[in-house]
């Protein structure tokens, strides 16, 4: 059961550690996901603001390249 001892370190196991940062990683998304589901659902009308706040963004880049800095003479 004693592992022998190279340098006073065990000796690592570089699969196990992957194997745990995937997990971490898998439960930030999932935290994550948790947050969104939960802000759709308390706030229907989460999704009509975002859509009209991206068409208020359309129309002011559109806006905004549809301006000419070259006088018309």
């Amino acid at each position: 059961m004693n592992q022998p001892m190279t340098g006073g370190h065990r000796t690592h196991r570089p699969w196990r550690r992957r194997r745990l940062q995937a997990g971490q990683g898998l439960v930030e998304y999932s935290v994550l996901l948790l947050f969104v589901v939960l802000v759709l659902v308390a706030n229907p009308n989460v999704i009509l603001e975002l859509v009209q706040a991206m068409r208020d963004a359309y129309v002011a880049f559109v806006d905004a390249l549809s301006l000419s800095w070259i006088p018309l003479t």
